[in-house]
């Protein structure tokens, strides 16, 4: 047990372990692999161990005050989103509460972490929703689901995507080649290789324009104009110039950006190459173009990775363990 509660996982030549508030380590680095923050009290933490003359991966729940749990009959475990974590047993995911208790059966195919009081699960080849109780909420009848995001849900239906209520319910008929969740009463689709926003209602409020797009986040939401990056309001209008070879949703109010990407993989999650930056909601370049990784700001401080070693950025750029 630690005397202070544990702050952030630090990366030391390949393994995790975790420093204070006051940036001591206070756990030497031992696991393989570990959640990027606390959530809910616990990180996952994953290591090496041999059982039974076999090698395999062990998975834990190491709490703020160093106590970890571990599980050898995990197959994999995810963080906690509304008191519930993520596992897989065999092949098959349930859930458990933050006692650590198996308290939603083992038995689907995949699931996704609860929003709103739900979780997508898939069974029989379909995807429907759980409650917290894990009583079935709403029947397995899709191709894919999205979480819920401010009452509705992303779902795939006939290789279309609309939305349905916390019913089942369509309320914005599945017509959309593609979309993102709603985020401050918004969402972007795409129709005819061409992006856009609809509103709660379905209604077009932001023409369709744009080559590529993202979610609304604190006001702003990252479009994409003949391959270049840039920022649009909640009126459609270009606050920020499209001047990035890409760009991500504004968090705790910075976002990154980044310069030199491979133009072949701007179309991914996180592209390869180039690097990263920080900007403010006005544009300004906050921290240079000078990081090969790094992650979104979450209460102050980013997450730079460099080979097998970590550390930590603060708004100004700063180093936070020397």
């Amino acid at each position: 047990m630690v005397d202070k509660k544990l702050f952030l996982p630090i990366l030391r030549n390949g393994k995790y372990g975790f420093i204070d508030e006051n940036n001591n380590i206070k756990i030497k680095p031992k696991f393989k692999y570990v959640s990027e923050r606390f959530r809910d009290g616990y990180c996952i933490v994953t290591y090496i161990k041999r059982i039974n003359k076999s090698v395999r991966w062990v998975f834990g729940y190491l709490d703020e005050h160093g106590y970890n749990n571990i599980f050898l009959h995990l197959d994999s475990a995810s963080d906690f989103s509304e008191g519930l974590s993520r596992i897989k047993i065999n092949g098959k995911y349930g859930f458990l509460d933050k006692n650590l208790n198996e308290v939603i059966n083992a038995k689907y195919e995949s699931a996704a972490n609860f929003n709103e009081g739900m979780a997508g699960v898939k069974l029989n080849k379909k995807w429907g929703y759980v409650n917290k109780d894990g009583h079935i909420a709403i029947e397995p009848k899709f191709s894919y689901v999205n979480k819920f995001n401010e009452g509705l849900a992303l779902v795939e239906n006939k290789n279309k995507y609309g939305y349905i209520n916390k019913n089942g319910d369509f309320v914005i008929k599945p017509e959309f080649d593609i979309a993102t969740d709603f985020s401050q009463g918004i969402a972007g689709i795409r129709v005819n290789d061409k992006w856009g926003y609809i509103n709660v209602n379905g209604d077009r409020i932001i023409d369709f324009k744009f080559d590529r797009a993202k979610s609304f986040s604190e006001g702003l939401a990252p479009v994409c104009i003949n391959e270049k990056w840039g920022y649009i309001n909640t009126f459609g209008e270009i606050v920020i110039e499209p001047i990035f070879d890409y760009a991500c949703e504004f968090n705790d109010g910075l976002a990154r950006f980044n310069i030199g990407s491979n133009s072949l993989t701007r179309g991914m999650c996180v592209p390869k190459g180039g690097l990263w930056g920080f900007l403010n909601k006005e544009g300004k370049i906050k921290i240079l173009p000078t990081l090969k990784s790094v992650s979104d700001f979450e209460n102050g401080y980013a997450q730079i990775i460099d080979g097998d070693n970590n550390n930590y950025i603060d708004k100004n750029g700063d180093i936070l363990i020397n």
